[in-house]
């Protein structure tokens, strides 16, 4: 399993979206959690079944809902750079990958 670091805007959007969806509804949050984690569980463990796009970057769908984890490898390490919801503005975490 691989060492999970998060870009700190990425952390500022997993707790933008889970306010986000309790402020609606409490029990949807819990299940956005859910899939939150099994995604980052999926994306740590077994990252390379993630096809690149954008070169190196990798995403992995946060359940049914519209958020994807987007992330990439640097040796054993998968750093989280965007919590993106997919019907935003497309690619706006890409700078993050500079550093």
């Amino acid at each position: 399993m691989f060492h999970v670091r998060f870009h700190p805007a990425a952390e500022a959007e997993l707790f933008e979206a889970k306010a986000y969806i309790r402020a609606d509804d409490e029990k949807e949050a819990i299940h956005f959690e859910q899939a939150f984690g099994h995604s980052l569980d999926w994306a740590s463990s077994q990252p390379l079944i993630f096809r690149c796009f954008e070169g190196e970057f990798r995403k992995v769908k946060v359940g049914k809902f519209r958020y994807s984890l987007v992330f990439r490898m640097r040796g054993d390490e998968i750093q989280v750079l965007a919590v993106a919801h997919m019907s935003r503005k497309p690619l706006y975490w890409r700078d993050r990958g500079k550093a």
